[in-house]
């Protein structure tokens, strides 16, 4: 006898498995850092060092310089500085190396988000 499960009606189905969390953070930043120049007029503040960042969007960063203790899948807190305009929140560390690290943002408030998203409007970018 074969048993079977159903799901109650109205539920969503199941959703395929997600790949792991490193290498699903590591597909959003897939650039070395340390090939591109920081962005003129924005730096990162990450357990007290002050970071260049090469690159922002609405999902995360990369910056250049970093000499720490955070390893891939560590979250940490953080403080983006975009031309006069801090945005703070949590971020996951998606790779690191060379003193380059990738993060994705994880935890930050909508209010922050909106401004970060008028900051990428202003530059032309999509977020």
């Amino acid at each position: 006898m074969i048993a079977t499960a159903q799901a109650p009606a109205g539920l969503p189905r199941p959703v395929a498995a997600m790949p792991p969390l490193r290498r699903w953070l590591a597909m959003l930043f897939r650039r070395h850092p340390q090939t591109y120049p920081p962005l003129a007029g924005v730096s990162a503040l990450i357990s007290e060092q002050a970071l260049a960042v090469t690159e922002v969007n609405g999902a995360g960063m990369c910056v250049v310089g970093y000499r720490g203790l955070l390893n891939p899948q560590d979250r940490f807190s953080f403080v983006l500085s975009l031309d006069g305009t801090d945005i703070a929140g949590d971020a996951v560390v998606a790779w690191r190396r060379h003193g380059g690290l990738g993060a994705a943002f994880y935890d930050v408030s909508a209010a922050e988000r909106d401004r970060l998203g008028q900051w990428l409007s202003r530059r032309g970018d999509t977020g």
